[in-house]
């Protein structure tokens, strides 16, 4: 992968200038990983009504009684639960890129599952509200995240050939997760907890 090279101006210079060269390099898998949750929402949508119930409360029990949280706790939460996982698996990617595959699709899978059961409990307007605000920007940037974990999975692959440069393959990954993604990850959880309620808020569902 190419060094950092410090172009572009505005929003998009912040987000990707120096950057550029890297993530025009993970393009094609990023293609690739958005192909494949878009897939899996989809699957988990259409298979919604057929699943069990009982799996999903199971599944949903795993994870913290959220309806107690003040709105401190609840963006910790968010942020937390993304950030962590975001990182885990990118960092993941060096298993031959399998881990951010398989939460590509677990993921997916999980979001269509829950989205068809708020859909068929609320109708279309509260999905649209309660998952778009946040979601075009988390969704986004787990996504590339997945794809820079797959990317290190590559070079670990060319590594083992003889050829590749996973330590600078890191640096990177590592750098803009740190300075990009998780800063917009932040911004994507500020949403959830104050933008998101409110827009329900006004539609009359809360």
């Amino acid at each position: 992968m190419t060094e950092l090279q410090n172009k572009g101006r505005g929003i998009t210079g912040w987000l990707i200038g120096p950057y550029r060269n890297y993530l025009q390099k993970l393009i094609p898998i990023f293609q690739l990983c958005s192909l494949l949750f878009a897939f899996s929402v989809g699957m988990g949508f259409i298979l919604g009504d057929s699943l069990p119930q009982t799996a999903l409360q199971d599944l949903m029990g795993t994870f913290p009684d959220i309806s107690n949280m003040n709105s401190f706790d609840l963006f910790g939460f968010i942020l937390v639960n993304n950030a962590l996982k975001s990182l885990l698996f990118m960092a993941g990617g060096i298993l031959a890129g399998v881990p951010p595959l398989f939460f590509v699709v677990f993921n997916g899978f999980f979001i269509g599952w829950i989205s068809y059961m708020l859909y068929s409990l609320e109708g279309i307007e509260y999905l649209v509200a309660g998952l778009v605000p946040h979601g075009v920007i988390e969704v986004p940037v787990i996504i590339l995240c997945m794809a820079m974990g797959m990317g290190l999975g590559y070079e670990v692959l060319n590594r083992l050939r003889g050829r590749g440069e996973l330590g600078k393959e890191a640096r990177l990954a590592f750098g803009f997760f740190i300075t990009r993604a998780l800063p917009l990850l932040v911004l994507a959880a500020v949403i959830e907890v104050k933008v998101t309620p409110f827009i329900l808020m006004q539609l009359g569902y809360v």
